[in-house]
């Protein structure tokens, strides 16, 4: 691919008309364009985005071979599809995936370098902020979404496989009750009240 065409590629969402959905991807980049620390959020908004715009085939790579109808329409979306990909990173990050040939392989690429599924030091710095997080100032509700955030990071990055649907059950129930506990335990003083009854 040439320097001309990727250059070409990587400016078309600024004249993309509004029907392709550019500004949405603007709002994206805005919020949560791709640091390195942030696969997790960036790529559900990735996922989302293109799946409302029936486009995630180009992430999973199901499209029509060269030789059968439709592949140029499809290799021209495809070639949007990268150009949306590496405006939702930050250009050092895009520089490295800037020569692949598909939207998936950028992709996977950036899945393999960031995604760090079942990584153990991340497990532990995600289980160290969970521990560590109290009320404080914050109230009941901001509270608990920041460790519903930090559950979910946990379950992204911690994968289990379970070989019977029972001990999956059982193991649901164990982390829910679990992070009832630890929610409670870092309740202000004001909730005592509520704690004992909760724990009855």
């Amino acid at each position: 691919m040439s320097g001309k065409k990727i250059e070409k590629l990587k400016n078309q969402v600024e004249y993309a008309p509004a029907n392709q959905g550019s500004n949405e991807l603007q709002n994206i980049q805005t919020a949560y364009r791709l640091t390195g620390k942030n696969y997790l959020k960036w790529s559900q908004l990735v996922r989302t985005f293109l799946k409302g715009k029936g486009k995630l085939s180009h992430l999973i790579g199901i499209g029509p071979q060269k030789d059968e109808t439709g592949f140029k329409a499809w290799d021209e979306e495809d070639s949007m599809v990268m150009s949306w990909l590496w405006n939702s990173m930050e250009p050092e990050i895009s520089d490295t995936c800037m020569f692949l040939p598909t939207a998936k392989d950028i992709w996977e690429s950036i899945q393999q370098t960031y995604s760090k599924v079942n990584d153990a030091a991340q497990v532990y710095h995600v289980k160290i902020k969970t521990s560590a997080a109290k009320q404080g100032n914050k109230s009941v509700i901001e509270y608990a979404n920041l460790l519903k955030n930090l559950w979910q990071e946990m379950d992204h990055y911690k994968c289990i496989e379970m070989k019977c649907s029972s001990d999956a059950t059982a193991l649901k129930k164990f982390i829910e009750k679990d992070r009832v506990y630890g929610f409670l335990a870092g309740l202000n003083a004001e909730f005592d009240q509520v704690r004992v009854q909760i724990l009855g």
